[in-house]
Protein backbone atom coordinates (compact mmCIF):
# COMPACT_ATOMS: atom_id res chain seq x y z
CA UNK A 1 0.00 0.00 0.00
CA UNK A 2 2.79 2.50 0.56
CA UNK A 3 4.29 1.88 -2.77
CA UNK A 4 1.15 2.58 -4.65
CA UNK A 5 1.54 6.41 -4.08
CA UNK A 6 5.21 6.56 -4.99
CA UNK A 7 3.92 4.15 -8.18
CA UNK A 8 1.22 6.96 -9.28
CA UNK A 9 3.91 10.12 -8.45
CA UNK A 10 6.58 8.45 -11.37
CA UNK A 11 3.01 7.90 -13.82
CA UNK A 12 2.59 11.53 -13.31
CA UNK A 13 6.18 12.83 -14.04
CA UNK A 14 5.84 11.11 -17.47
CA UNK A 15 2.56 12.73 -17.78
CA UNK A 16 4.38 15.97 -16.87
CA UNK A 17 6.77 15.62 -19.47
CA UNK A 18 4.50 14.64 -22.50
CA UNK A 19 2.40 17.61 -21.46
CA UNK A 20 4.17 20.01 -23.99
CA UNK A 21 1.53 22.50 -24.53
CA UNK A 22 1.84 23.19 -19.98
CA UNK A 23 4.35 26.31 -19.80
CA UNK A 24 6.19 24.72 -16.68
CA UNK A 25 7.77 28.32 -16.48
CA UNK A 26 10.36 28.32 -13.50
CA UNK A 27 11.41 24.68 -12.92
CA UNK A 28 12.20 22.10 -14.94
CA UNK A 29 11.24 18.58 -16.20
CA UNK A 30 13.84 17.10 -13.63
CA UNK A 31 13.52 19.00 -11.11
CA UNK A 32 9.89 18.47 -10.66
CA UNK A 33 10.69 14.55 -10.66
CA UNK A 34 13.03 14.99 -8.17
CA UNK A 35 10.98 16.70 -6.16
CA UNK A 36 7.54 14.59 -6.49
CA UNK A 37 9.44 11.37 -5.61
CA UNK A 38 11.05 12.68 -2.69
CA UNK A 39 7.43 14.15 -1.48
CA UNK A 40 6.44 10.62 -2.33
CA UNK A 41 8.65 8.54 -0.51
CA UNK A 42 8.88 10.68 2.25
CA UNK A 43 5.29 10.29 2.44
CA UNK A 44 5.84 6.71 2.57
CA UNK A 45 8.49 6.40 5.11
CA UNK A 46 6.85 8.46 7.83
CA UNK A 47 3.53 6.84 7.58
CA UNK A 48 5.44 3.56 7.79
CA UNK A 49 7.42 4.34 10.90
CA UNK A 50 4.02 5.54 12.35
CA UNK A 51 2.79 2.17 11.61
CA UNK A 52 5.60 0.58 13.27
CA UNK A 53 5.39 2.88 16.35
CA UNK A 54 1.48 1.58 16.91
CA UNK A 55 2.27 -1.98 16.39
CA UNK A 56 5.56 -1.62 19.05
CA UNK A 57 3.38 0.05 21.26
CA UNK A 58 0.57 -2.50 21.35
CA UNK A 59 3.20 -5.26 21.48
CA UNK A 60 5.27 -3.87 24.61
CA UNK A 61 2.04 -3.98 26.44
CA UNK A 62 1.34 -7.45 25.72
CA UNK A 63 4.86 -8.30 26.90
CA UNK A 64 4.72 -6.39 30.32
CA UNK A 65 1.51 -7.94 30.72
CA UNK A 66 2.40 -11.52 30.04
CA UNK A 67 5.88 -10.85 31.81
CA UNK A 68 8.02 -11.25 28.67
CA UNK A 69 10.69 -9.27 29.05
CA UNK A 70 12.60 -9.97 25.71
CA UNK A 71 12.16 -11.65 22.75
CA UNK A 72 14.92 -13.28 20.56
CA UNK A 73 14.09 -12.59 16.25
CA UNK A 74 14.95 -9.00 15.19
CA UNK A 75 13.02 -6.30 15.65
CA UNK A 76 13.92 -6.73 19.07
CA UNK A 77 11.72 -4.75 21.86
CA UNK A 78 13.31 -3.39 24.90
CA UNK A 79 11.23 -1.40 28.03
CA UNK A 80 12.64 0.86 30.35
CA UNK A 81 11.62 0.55 33.25
CA UNK A 82 9.83 -2.52 33.14
CA UNK A 83 6.97 -2.74 34.90
CA UNK A 84 2.90 -1.50 34.24
CA UNK A 85 2.82 1.15 36.47
CA UNK A 86 6.26 3.38 35.58
CA UNK A 87 5.78 6.17 32.92
CA UNK A 88 7.20 7.71 31.29
CA UNK A 89 8.53 4.49 29.55
CA UNK A 90 11.82 4.41 26.96
CA UNK A 91 10.68 1.48 24.11
CA UNK A 92 13.66 0.44 21.81
CA UNK A 93 12.55 -1.17 18.96
CA UNK A 94 16.29 -2.58 17.50
CA UNK A 95 15.99 -4.16 13.93
CA UNK A 96 19.43 -5.18 14.24
CA UNK A 97 22.91 -3.75 12.31
CA UNK A 98 21.23 -5.53 8.91
CA UNK A 99 18.57 -5.07 6.70
CA UNK A 100 15.06 -7.13 7.90
CA UNK A 101 12.15 -7.69 5.67
CA UNK A 102 8.45 -6.67 6.97
CA UNK A 103 5.53 -7.90 6.63
CA UNK A 104 4.61 -5.08 4.52
CA UNK A 105 7.60 -5.77 2.33
CA UNK A 106 9.75 -2.73 3.49
CA UNK A 107 13.61 -3.44 5.09
CA UNK A 108 14.75 -1.75 7.76
CA UNK A 109 17.38 -1.74 9.97
CA UNK A 110 18.87 0.80 12.91
CA UNK A 111 16.87 1.73 16.24
CA UNK A 112 13.98 3.22 16.63
CA UNK A 113 13.41 4.93 20.15
CA UNK A 114 10.25 5.68 21.66
CA UNK A 115 9.25 7.99 24.52
CA UNK A 116 6.00 6.67 25.55
CA UNK A 117 3.74 8.55 28.73
CA UNK A 118 1.35 5.37 28.67
CA UNK A 119 0.05 2.85 26.92
CA UNK A 120 -1.12 3.61 23.15
CA UNK A 121 -4.77 2.28 23.69
CA UNK A 122 -5.43 5.49 26.36
CA UNK A 123 -6.78 8.15 25.62
CA UNK A 124 -4.70 11.34 25.80
CA UNK A 125 -1.11 9.11 25.36
CA UNK A 126 1.61 10.53 23.33
CA UNK A 127 4.42 8.51 21.84
CA UNK A 128 7.65 10.39 20.44
CA UNK A 129 9.76 8.71 18.05
CA UNK A 130 13.36 9.04 17.24
CA UNK A 131 15.89 7.66 15.16
CA UNK A 132 18.63 6.06 15.89
CA UNK A 133 21.02 5.36 12.68
CA UNK A 134 17.51 3.83 11.20
CA UNK A 135 17.31 3.06 7.69
CA UNK A 136 14.07 2.37 5.74
CA UNK A 137 14.57 0.39 2.52
CA UNK A 138 18.17 2.19 2.86
CA UNK A 139 17.03 5.43 3.18
CA UNK A 140 19.01 7.36 6.60
CA UNK A 141 15.09 8.73 8.30
CA UNK A 142 16.09 11.63 11.31
CA UNK A 143 13.72 13.87 13.10
CA UNK A 144 11.19 13.59 15.84
CA UNK A 145 7.74 11.98 14.71
CA UNK A 146 4.79 12.00 17.61
CA UNK A 147 1.67 9.65 17.43
CA UNK A 148 -0.97 10.96 20.11
CA UNK A 149 -4.20 8.83 20.74
CA UNK A 150 -6.98 11.10 21.18
CA UNK A 151 -9.77 8.65 22.31
CA UNK A 152 -12.56 7.37 20.50
CA UNK A 153 -14.49 10.01 17.89
CA UNK A 154 -18.45 9.86 18.29
CA UNK A 155 -18.38 6.68 16.19
CA UNK A 156 -16.18 5.14 18.47
CA UNK A 157 -12.92 4.97 16.11
CA UNK A 158 -9.68 5.52 17.74
CA UNK A 159 -8.13 8.74 16.10
CA UNK A 160 -4.21 9.74 15.88
CA UNK A 161 -3.08 12.57 15.59
CA UNK A 162 0.54 12.39 13.90
CA UNK A 163 2.87 14.74 13.35
CA UNK A 164 6.73 14.94 11.91
CA UNK A 165 8.88 17.75 12.82
CA UNK A 166 12.39 18.65 11.25
CA UNK A 167 11.95 15.30 9.12
CA UNK A 168 15.02 14.68 7.01
CA UNK A 169 15.96 11.99 4.82
CA UNK A 170 19.10 11.27 3.01
CA UNK A 171 19.05 8.95 -0.10
CA UNK A 172 21.13 6.12 -1.14
CA UNK A 173 22.77 8.68 -3.38
CA UNK A 174 23.71 11.23 -0.57
CA UNK A 175 20.28 13.16 -1.11
CA UNK A 176 19.22 15.20 1.19
CA UNK A 177 15.34 16.12 1.73
CA UNK A 178 13.45 17.50 4.15
CA UNK A 179 9.60 16.90 5.90
CA UNK A 180 7.09 17.84 8.04
CA UNK A 181 3.67 16.40 8.76
CA UNK A 182 0.39 16.92 10.81
CA UNK A 183 -2.31 14.18 9.83
CA UNK A 184 -4.80 12.33 11.67
CA UNK A 185 -5.44 8.92 11.57
CA UNK A 186 -9.02 7.57 12.06
CA UNK A 187 -9.00 3.53 12.50
CA UNK A 188 -12.19 3.06 11.41
CA UNK A 189 -12.09 -1.01 11.42
CA UNK A 190 -10.11 -4.10 13.05
CA UNK A 191 -9.09 -1.39 16.07
CA UNK A 192 -10.34 -4.44 18.59
CA UNK A 193 -7.77 -7.01 16.80
CA UNK A 194 -3.78 -6.99 17.17
CA UNK A 195 -1.64 -9.21 15.19
CA UNK A 196 1.00 -8.65 17.27
CA UNK A 197 -0.82 -9.97 20.56
CA UNK A 198 -2.98 -12.84 19.00
CA UNK A 199 -0.16 -14.26 16.42
CA UNK A 200 -3.09 -14.11 13.60
CA UNK A 201 -2.62 -12.44 10.45
CA UNK A 202 -6.49 -11.36 9.62
CA UNK A 203 -6.64 -9.45 12.72
CA UNK A 204 -3.88 -7.59 10.41
CA UNK A 205 -5.56 -7.72 7.31
CA UNK A 206 -8.97 -6.34 8.99
CA UNK A 207 -7.68 -2.69 9.83
CA UNK A 208 -8.83 -0.06 7.97
CA UNK A 209 -7.79 3.65 8.23
CA UNK A 210 -8.94 7.01 7.00
CA UNK A 211 -6.33 9.26 6.41
CA UNK A 212 -6.38 13.23 6.11
CA UNK A 213 -4.22 16.41 6.85
CA UNK A 214 -1.28 18.16 5.12
CA UNK A 215 2.45 17.85 4.65
CA UNK A 216 5.14 19.82 3.27
CA UNK A 217 9.00 19.76 2.39
CA UNK A 218 11.87 20.77 0.80
CA UNK A 219 13.45 19.15 -1.94
CA UNK A 220 17.18 18.09 -2.15
CA UNK A 221 17.34 21.36 -5.30
CA UNK A 222 15.75 23.93 -2.59
CA UNK A 223 12.11 23.90 -3.77
CA UNK A 224 9.50 24.03 -0.93
CA UNK A 225 5.75 22.19 -1.61
CA UNK A 226 2.83 21.30 0.00
CA UNK A 227 0.76 18.32 -0.40
CA UNK A 228 -2.89 17.76 1.46
CA UNK A 229 -5.44 15.23 1.01
CA UNK A 230 -8.66 16.98 -0.38
CA UNK A 231 -10.96 14.01 0.19
CA UNK A 232 -9.44 11.66 2.94
CA UNK A 233 -7.93 8.98 1.96
CA UNK A 234 -8.81 5.09 2.95
CA UNK A 235 -6.27 2.86 3.44
CA UNK A 236 -6.78 -1.06 4.22
CA UNK A 237 -3.62 -3.09 5.42
CA UNK A 238 -4.09 -6.01 2.88
CA UNK A 239 -5.13 -3.82 -0.15
CA UNK A 240 -2.14 -3.13 -2.67
CA UNK A 241 -3.47 0.20 -2.93
CA UNK A 242 -5.41 3.38 -1.82
CA UNK A 243 -9.18 2.39 -1.88
CA UNK A 244 -9.92 6.22 -2.54
CA UNK A 245 -9.71 9.47 -1.64
CA UNK A 246 -7.49 12.78 -3.78
CA UNK A 247 -4.34 14.19 -2.59
CA UNK A 248 -3.15 17.57 -4.00
CA UNK A 249 0.35 18.32 -4.68
CA UNK A 250 1.14 22.07 -5.03
CA UNK A 251 4.27 23.91 -5.89
CA UNK A 252 2.32 27.08 -6.66
CA UNK A 253 5.12 29.96 -6.82
CA UNK A 254 6.49 27.25 -9.79
CA UNK A 255 3.21 26.83 -11.31
CA UNK A 256 3.19 23.29 -10.71
CA UNK A 257 0.20 21.63 -9.34
CA UNK A 258 -1.35 17.65 -9.73
CA UNK A 259 -4.63 15.73 -8.06
CA UNK A 260 -4.43 12.14 -7.64
CA UNK A 261 -7.94 10.86 -7.63
CA UNK A 262 -8.04 6.76 -6.13
CA UNK A 263 -11.11 5.78 -7.61
CA UNK A 264 -13.38 3.97 -5.06
CA UNK A 265 -15.53 0.65 -5.55
CA UNK A 266 -18.72 2.38 -6.63
CA UNK A 267 -17.00 3.69 -9.84
CA UNK A 268 -14.90 0.27 -10.66
CA UNK A 269 -17.57 -2.49 -8.69
CA UNK A 270 -14.28 -3.72 -7.22
CA UNK A 271 -13.43 -2.72 -3.47
CA UNK A 272 -9.31 -2.97 -3.88
CA UNK A 273 -9.27 -2.00 -7.25
CA UNK A 274 -6.07 0.15 -9.09
CA UNK A 275 -7.42 2.71 -10.94
CA UNK A 276 -7.11 6.27 -10.59
CA UNK A 277 -7.79 9.62 -12.24
CA UNK A 278 -4.33 12.03 -12.53
CA UNK A 279 -5.06 15.62 -13.37
CA UNK A 280 -1.63 18.15 -14.25
CA UNK A 281 -2.98 21.59 -15.04
CA UNK A 282 -6.50 20.28 -15.53
CA UNK A 283 -6.13 17.63 -17.83
CA UNK A 284 -6.90 14.47 -16.70
CA UNK A 285 -5.97 10.98 -17.35
CA UNK A 286 -7.12 7.45 -16.27
CA UNK A 287 -4.38 5.53 -15.47
CA UNK A 288 -4.39 1.55 -13.87
CA UNK A 289 -1.66 1.06 -11.55
CA UNK A 290 0.45 -2.62 -11.81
Amino acid sequence: MRNTLLVVLGLLILLITACKEVDKRTITSDEATVLVMEAATAYSIYSSTQEEGTSAGFQSEGMLKSATTTNENYPQISIEPLDLTSWPKTITVDYGPENILGLDNHERRGKLIITADNFPGVSGAEWEITFDDFYHDDYKVEGVQTIAYSGPNASEHPVYNCTVSDGVITAPNGERFYFEQQTQREWISGYDTHMVTSGETSDFCDDNFQITGTHSGTSSDGYAYTMSTTTPLLISNCCRWIKEGVLYIGLEDYDLSCEIDYRPATDTGDDCNNLVSVTVFGESVAVNLP
